[in-house]
């Protein structure tokens, strides 16, 4: 007991008691052993922890081994347990290790290995509409020399250089940034419309401010318009305005069914018109990185509704 890494060994008995506790001073809470030897379960712990403990333990009496993770006093414990019997009374060993930095490493990974596996196919979307718009400018060049359509190439390669800046940024941790400026709801919605394909859809805004990273918002407005119109018809409008500690933007379309509300930000999710699945990932992912939740509802014309809110 007394060499036991970063942990502690109980015996406990049917009655859920500490009969023996190691070693003499617990390596992560600082009690002593001799404080919590001849003690009941919940003498020992607070009832929401020991309520959780006890059926585990109870377990292990009739005979079941237990493996489980349980959080105390902002720490995550794992805990192992096995069934014994002495003098032919059944009795049972828990082991107890602090995890907590361990699971908060294996959480980090995880969700770095999720943006790593998202980051081509985002890249590749956001990347294929100022690409198609630089293709097709080049070609009008060529057949008519104008110079202007080289300044409309310049300005798509310059949207590609942004958002691979910020893709790069939205695949690394998830922090707000401190360069975070207030801008123009009116300014960055135009923006982002101008770069897609709108057809004859047509776009409606309240002027507001928001403070935010600029290129990323206007990559979050890109998606939404895309999708918007992508669902939508050709003669979709779509509203963009402000609403308490956020804004929101909606359209005239058929809408986001109820059941698929709380899908369609899943990766690789899509509900057709020949969408990658990706659009509303990045509009997520964006959002969280400016401390926004995203909400779904319905515009007054049955469209979808999303609202962009500071998070509480």
């Amino acid at each position: 007991m007394d060499n036991f890494p970063n942990g502690v060994l109980v015996l406990f008995d049917a009655d859920l008691y500490y009969r023996i506790v190691g070693p003499e001073t617990l390596p992560f809470s600082g009690r002593t052993a001799a404080d919590m030897a001849g003690k009941q379960l919940y003498d020992l712990f607070p009832e929401e922890t020991a309520t959780e403990l006890e059926p585990k333990l109870e377990a292990t009496i009739d005979g079941e081994p237990r493996s489980f993770d349980i959080e105390f006093k902002g720490m995550t414990h794992h805990v192992e347990t096995k069934p014994v019997h002495i003098d032919s009374e059944p009795y049972g060993v828990l082991v107890t290790q602090d995890v907590t930095n361990v699971r908060q490493t294996a959480e980090v990974l995880e969700q770095q290995n999720e943006r790593l596996d998202q980051f081509a196919s985002m890249v590749s979307h956001d990347l294929r509409n100022p690409l198609s718009i630089a293709y097709g400018e080049l070609e009008l060049y060529r057949e008519t020399t104008e110079d202007t359509h080289l300044d409309e190439v310049k300005n798509a390669l310059g949207r590609i250089e942004d958002l691979i800046v910020d893709l790069t940024a939205l695949a690394q941790a998830n922090t707000l940034s401190e360069e975070y400026e207030p801008v123009s709801l009116t300014a960055v919605a135009e923006d982002a419309w101008e770069l897609i394909n709108t057809r004859s859809a047509s776009l409606e805004t309240e002027e507001d401010v928001i403070v935010g990273d600029r290129s990323q918002l206007q990559a979050l407005f890109e998606n939404l318009f895309r999708n918007a119109v992508g669902h939508g018809g050709e003669d979709v409008t779509v509203r963009v305005g402000p609403v308490d500690e956020g804004f929101y933007v909606e359209d005239t379309g058929d809408g986001i069914p109820p059941e698929k509300r709380d899908h369609v930000f899943e990766h690789g999710f899509t509900t057709g018109y020949g969408g990658s699945g990706v659009g509303l990932t990045i509009v997520k992912r964006i959002a969280a990185d400016h401390d926004l939740e995203v909400s779904i509802s319905e515009s007054s014309e049955g469209g979808a509704r999303f609202e962009f809110q500071t998070a509480q």
